[in-house]
């Protein structure tokens, strides 16, 4: 990311400026949808949504980066962190649903693990692709040279759109949230049991009117 936020020739303090902007928005976007989220349960549906909308995300930024232009590229990353921030606590009450019982813990924890797994292992393998398709290019009117990582970049958002197309195909169930239906059920039927046995005692005989007769 310094790499791209420098673009352009950005100074050192605009990068600090931007990355610290970058995780801001993290930040409130992820507490803005993680609470709309686990108030609608709606988890795979916009999980969805932050998947297909992080990849026109993606897309406007490799764009941006292969024509060079460093200004769009750093609004097209704050849009970016908008946008896919919120996908790990989501994911997580997610897998926390359809793994039920397993604890929240647990599926955490494994979440993080293959994330920072897969993230050691593609993080050099991009940086070991940048200079990929870098070479100068001649056509009618000019010479121009594509920056860095522009090859990854676009790597980078097929991985996302082949991600993005395999989680569609998920046909999990919601277990948590089946048990909690269970046992809201269950309660209520004993709450209706225990007013029923109430009322029994109150009136023992069926033929008591449902109200006192007026006292005179």
């Amino acid at each position: 990311m310094d790499y791209l936020v420098r673009l352009n020739g950005a100074g050192r303090e605009y990068v600090g400026i931007v990355g610290g902007s970058f995780q801001f928005v993290i930040m409130i976007s992820s507490l803005i949808i993680g609470k709309q989220t686990d108030t609608s349960r709606a988890y795979y549906s916009v999980t969805i949504a932050m998947l297909v909308l992080g990849a026109f995300a993606l897309a406007e930024c490799g764009v941006s980066l292969d024509a060079d232009r460093g200004g769009d590229l750093r609004w097209s990353l704050i849009i970016v962190a908008a946008l896919v921030g919120p996908l790990q606590p989501v994911s997580t009450e997610l897998g926390v649903e359809v793994a039920y019982p397993l604890s929240e813990n647990t599926v955490l924890v494994i979440q993080q693990l293959f994330s920072n797994l897969l993230s050691a292992l593609f993080i050099p393998f991009f940086k070991a692709l940048k200079d990929v398709g870098t070479e100068r290019i001649v056509d009618s009117s000019e010479m121009y040279e594509r920056p860095e990582y522009t090859f990854s970049f676009y790597l980078l958002i097929v991985l996302h759109a082949a991600v993005t197309v395999f989680f569609a195909t998920f046909n999990g169930r919601y277990l948590r949230y089946e048990r909690e239906l269970v046992r809201k059920d269950r309660e209520d039927q004993e709450d209706a049991q225990l007013a029923a046995e109430e009322w029994n005692e109150a009136y023992p005989d069926e033929n008591q009117p449902l109200t006192h007769a007026p006292v005179l």
